[in-house]
């Protein structure tokens, strides 16, 4: 039997959670543009003026989906109502049934990522949504394979993060009860303790929704996988393309619009980040390497975990020089900013810090509204500034932390592709021309947040 990614894929009907998100559109894109899937059904939340499907048809105005025959897309993605947020993800029992008897490779993306989410939020999307679609998949028909997407950072208490599964401090369904049964306020008091060392309930729930995997995954072809940093693409849908700004790539915005000049972190601690489009890859492939797997030993079948990183690839780079890539590019692709030539300082002490902070950042933003008021162009530079004091508060404890992500496991399933596969799904981190990538997600930022013109562009170098 042929176990081709690509083929693995024929006929086949896919769930996506998350499908509206960074990754759930990715997944979508590249199913569409190289696989003869079946169906794609996406489990999306209502809105208000909006019903699922009207949600899922207005994707395809995304750039994501410019290389995409607009009648493929409309007769092979469909939406499925659900909220993971709700018991059952408040589908009918119709519905559930459907997913059990047709559903044959699952990706399980969505997540509530604000790592500043109340603790009692987090919980109810990130292990409520994991523990009810595994209770709805239990007993499905023709499942190959499901693939629940985590973080490297899940497990951000130890700085070596293995390919296996460790013991969070909660059990996940003693942590529902509680948020449900106790008076918010009283949780909310005591979230602190119950997240113990974790920095946030971001990576304390995707902890504990790892533990869920691991005790409920039981008779399901299930595999964990755990991205580091995603950021944009190498080139697909586009060189440079993003789903939204966050984290990193964040910084760099601020920083190449002369906004942000002073950050606390270590300067010589490595980030570790990988592109979006080679992790939409990655998850297509592991769930090809699940359902051989599966196949092969059913009886015996462990949960295989997968972690996908750049550690020791040329993307692994020092803080210092990922967050002043608008600073070192010969010329600053930026035209709105607020200075002549970006400058970023990135300060370890917490204390010198704050002093540099209150003069580059706070009373800066200060003087510019107060000038502005004179001016008659109002600006809320003060409330932009406290904004990105909190997001690097957040990031703090990233940002002056260092973590070794092994990645053998996911390194095996790229040397057991054939080339052809290897063309059309690419993953491999050591592949990548930083000078190109760096260069392009630059342009991104450009491009797709401040909607500048990109066509008549000089050549400039990133000094990586």
């Amino acid at each position: 039997m042929s176990w081709s990614v690509k083929n693995f894929y024929d006929g086949q009907n896919v769930l996506i959670t998350g499908g509206t998100g960074y990754l759930g559109k990715l997944l979508t894109a590249k199913l569409l543009a190289t696989t003869n899937v079946k169906m794609i059904y996406l489990i999306v939340r209502l809105k208000e003026g909006a019903d699922a499907q009207q949600r899922t048809n207005e994707l395809f105005d995304k750039v994501i989906f410019n290389k995409i025959d607009k009648n493929v897309f409309m007769d092979k993605v469909q939406s499925v109502e659900g909220d993971l947020m709700k018991p059952g993800l408040g589908m009918s029992h119709a519905n559930k049934a459907f997913l059990r008897e047709n559903i044959n490779i699952i990706f399980h993306c969505a997540a509530n990522m604000n790592m500043s989410a109340k603790l009692r939020t987090a919980v109810m999307t990130n292990v409520n949504g994991t523990t009810e679609i595994l209770d709805i998949m239990k007993g499905a028909k023709v499942l190959k394979a499901f693939v629940a997407v985590s973080t490297a950072y899940s497990f951000c208490i130890h700085k070596i993060i293995e390919e296996k599964f460790y013991d969070s401090n909660m059990n996940g369904k003693l942590l529902l009860t509680m948020v449900r049964n106790m008076k918010p306020s009283l949780f909310d008091e005591l979230s602190p303790q119950i997240m113990g060392n974790w920095p946030n309930s971001y990576v304390y729930t995707k902890a504990v929704a790892e533990n869920v995997l691991q005790s409920e995954g039981e008779g399901i072809p299930l595999a964990l996988f755990r991205p580091t940093i995603i950021t944009s693409t190498v080139s697909e849908p586009a060189p440079g393309w993003f789903g939204n700004l966050y984290g990193p790539m964040e910084l760099n915005f601020w920083c190449g619009s002369s906004v942000l000049t002073v950050f606390n972190g270590i300067p010589n601690n490595h980030i570790d980040t990988v592109p979006g489009d080679y992790v939409a890859n990655a998850v297509i492939c592991v769930a090809c390497d699940v359902g051989k797997k599966w196949n092969e030993n059913t009886k015996d079948f462990k949960i295989p975990v997968y972690n996908f990183g750049s550690y020791k690839s040329p993307l692994f780079v020092k803080l210092h020089d990922y967050l002043n890539l608008p600073v070192t590019c010969e010329y600053p692709p930026f035209e709105r900013k607020l200075s002549t030539k970006p400058f970023l300082v990135i300060i370890s002490n917490k204390f010198v810090f704050r002093i540099f902070n209150f003069l580059l950042h706070t009373f800066r933003g200060y003087l510019m509204d107060k000038f502005s008021i004179v001016t008659k162009k109002k600006t809320r530079m003060s409330k932009l500034y406290s904004r990105i004091f909190k997001l690097n508060s957040v990031l703090f404890y990233f940002t002056t932390c260092e973590w070794i992500v092994k990645n053998d496991n996911t390194k095996a399933v790229w040397n057991s592709m054939s080339r052809e596969d290897q063309s059309i799904f690419p993953f491999d981190t050591n592949s990548v021309n930083t000078e190109e990538y760096y260069k392009n997600q630059m342009i991104g930022l450009k491009k797709y947040a401040l909607h500048e013109d990109v066509k008549d562009l000089p050549k400039y170098k990133v000094g990586i």
